[in-house]
């Protein structure tokens, strides 16, 4: 899933694999994790990286708070923020509006290697609702080629 920043940025999104190749079966939590590739070509630099930055779980979410804000829904969370603060999403305006300004703010591992704590990584984006949608569910192919791991019996 290629998220289509302002002013021509992009920021690629996937799910490179499972963080352990096994399910792991004392620690389902642990399981579950994902390894998260971006991406990044923007105005603060051009980066990839590979990292563990979201849960199954996570991902999901993710894909429920683009589907919400498609439908004009309040989200639960203006930011949506993970257990590994690499990664968060923020909406810039009203979840009503015809176009959605949303934030993709990348931190620690998802930033790039030559990063600086004094700047601010993030690409912004503006999407409607159908684009909204279509982010949903590319983000939702995805998913389905890691379903949440069961614990092991």
């Amino acid at each position: 899933m290629t998220f289509q920043g302002v002013d021509n940025q992009t920021v690629e999104v996937k799910i490179a694999n499972y963080q352990f190749s096994t399910n792991i079966k004392s620690d389902f939590e642990n399981s579950n994790w994902l390894n998260i590739y971006l991406n990044v070509k923007s105005k603060v630099g051009n980066w990839q990286v590979v990292d563990p930055s979201l849960t199954t779980g996570e991902f999901q979410e993710l894909i429920d708070w683009f589907q919400n804000l498609s439908q004009n829904k309040k989200p639960e969370y203006k930011e949506l923020r993970f257990t590994e603060p690499n990664l968060s999403f923020e909406l810039l305006n009203s979840f009503n509006n015809s176009h959605k300004e949303f934030r993709i703010k990348f931190n620690l591992e998802s930033r790039p290697k030559s990063a600086t704590n004094d700047k601010v990584y993030f690409v912004d984006c503006l999407a409607d609702n159908n684009e909204l949608i279509k982010i949903a569910a590319e983000l939702k192919q995805e998913l389905e080629k890691y379903p949440e791991r069961k614990p092991a019996p």
